[in-house]
């Protein structure tokens, strides 16, 4: 069954409308800006990250006023980025020595920085206690005991949080659950136990400043927030009763939700499963009141909450502009080969769904169905979910009795839908614009197939567009080879 989520309505006030037909982002015609960086092309919103920026603090404050928002950097770690997000307030979450490098380049400050990640190198270690960093989140025993020889090595007293497994499923996808004990994350109550010991025990070089958690992300799933909450103004009352002093702060992770389309309406026609995925109606309000003011009325005002959102402060700050380069006839359906696949839009790749608007016809109301994929010489690049589908005719072929079952199957199975409603004039040449691609796309884009990493650009608060990220050229095609010439 042919299953397409509906193209209208798009628009977003005052940030995507249109003029003449064509898309407008923050008052810049998006076709002039393919035809002056080039395709495919990343346009990100500084009004939009100011804003995102905004909401978070001024929702979390009102109920908590000690509340530090640190940017989860793994989603966007472009300098650009993270200077307008410093500028706005934020601190910032790094997962590496090079996430903690870009973060010093941009202009942040050790002391508004935490430390994730669950295999820290011992230089990186090295590098951020010298540094003197908030807070390192301690994702195992054995990191611990890591921790212990590095601050002992350069004579330093290393402020840590542990990270404790809350068994909270959350998250769109198995792979983006973080919280249970299936995952690869965290420590449990007995670990948790021995490494409070061995910080009472080497006071001059450990101080355990917090507890921390994360239970995945795009979580859609109120009652997740509710009882992380719980859960964790119990352990930290509990953790609290075993140190010679208070802990600083408790970190709630982040994890927060946003849509990947612009209304309800455009998810009537298909099946529930993919509403609870790419729609919520959880906003940083509803998170004041669900997560923060519960462990506000706990634990006080004095301790200091930390939050660590990614997706939720730049998913839709950014759109994808990618132009049609081929058409073919494929199962009584056009199909539409873009110049952008996975290489540049990985999560494609892994079956998320973004929304597309054609940007040369951004008013046509008479529309059809297709399909839609990229350039790559690879089966698997499409915005539809190829795998998906052949697992699920595999299963019918292999057991024609699991028909009855299809709509288990491709709930189960089946990602995103399989079509996509674009103009009914739609035309190789055209600009195609994919929404909400802000996070996590320019620091997993690579140059499979030999083709050229996308360049991005910031519209400001002026309606000035400025490039941000330059586009990859042949010779970085070379840039880590070792050779001779021929």
């Amino acid at each position: 069954m042919s299953q397409a989520i509906a193209l209208h309505p798009w628009k977003r006030e005052q940030h995507l409308y249109s003029t003449e037909n064509e898309l407008v982002i923050d008052a810049v015609n998006a076709c002039e800006l393919v035809e002056k960086y080039g395709s495919p092309l990343y346009v990100y919103s500084e009004k939009k990250l100011r804003q995102n920026a905004s909401d978070i603090l001024s929702n979390f404050r009102r109920v908590h006023r000690n509340t530090r928002v640190c940017f989860a950097s793994k989603a966007c770690a472009n300098i650009a980025v993270l200077q307008a997000l410093r500028d706005a307030g934020l601190s910032v979450e790094i997962n590496s020595g090079g996430e903690f490098f870009k973060a010093t380049v941009a202009g942040y400050q050790p002391e508004e920085m935490v430390f994730n990640g669950v295999a820290k190198l011992r230089s990186e270690l090295e590098e951020v206690i010298r540094a003197g960093i908030k807070a390192i989140n301690v994702d195992s025993l054995m990191e611990l005991k890591r921790i212990l020889e590095v601050a002992r090595s350069v004579n330093k007293q290393a402020g840590i949080a542990l990270r404790i497994i809350p068994e909270i499923k959350g998250g769109a996808s198995a792979g983006w659950e973080t919280g249970t004990s299936e995952s690869k994350f965290g420590m449990t109550r007995d670990e948790q136990r021995q490494a409070i010991g061995l910080i009472k025990n080497h006071p001059d070089h450990l101080r355990m400043k917090g507890i921390h958690a994360h239970i995945g992300t795009q979580i859609t799933d109120e009652n997740a927030f509710r009882a992380e909450a719980l859960f964790l103004t119990e352990y930290a009352q509990e953790v609290s009763a075993q140190l010679p002093y208070p802990l600083e702060h408790i970190n709630l992770g982040g994890g927060y939700p946003k849509s990947y389309t612009s209304s309800d309406a455009n998810m009537m026609a298909v099946p529930d499963h993919y509403r609870d995925n790419y729609c919520t109606r959880i906003d940083f309000g509803t998170l004041s009141e669900i997560l923060i003011k519960p462990v506000t009325d706990a634990l006080g005002q004095e301790v200091e909450i930390i939050v660590e959102p990614g997706r939720s402060m730049v998913s839709d700050t950014a759109i994808l502009l990618t132009r049609i380069e081929s058409e073919k006839q494929r199962n009584g359906a056009p199909v539409y080969y873009l110049d952008a696949g996975y290489s540049v839009l990985f999560d494609t790749y892994m079956g998320w769904y973004f929304h597309m608007v054609n940007a040369t016809r951004a008013d046509d109301t008479e529309t059809k169905l297709c399909r839609m994929v990229g350039p790559l010489c690879d089966s698997s690049d499409t915005y539809y979910d190829i795998e998906g589908e052949g697992r699920v005719k595999s299963l019918l072929n292999s057991d024609p009795a699991l028909a009855q079952h299809r709509e288990t199957l491709d709930k189960v199975l089946v990602l995103q839908p399989n079509m996509r409603e674009l103009p009914a004039n739609t035309r190789v040449g055209d600009v195609i614009a994919l929404l909400d691609t802000g996070a996590y796309v320019l620091e997993m884009m690579n140059e499979y197939c030999g083709r050229q990493q996308a360049a991005a650009v910031m519209v400001d608060v002026n309606s000035n567009s400025r490039l941000i990220r330059r586009r990859s050229n042949n010779e970085d095609l070379l840039k880590y080879d070792v050779y001779e010439s021929a």
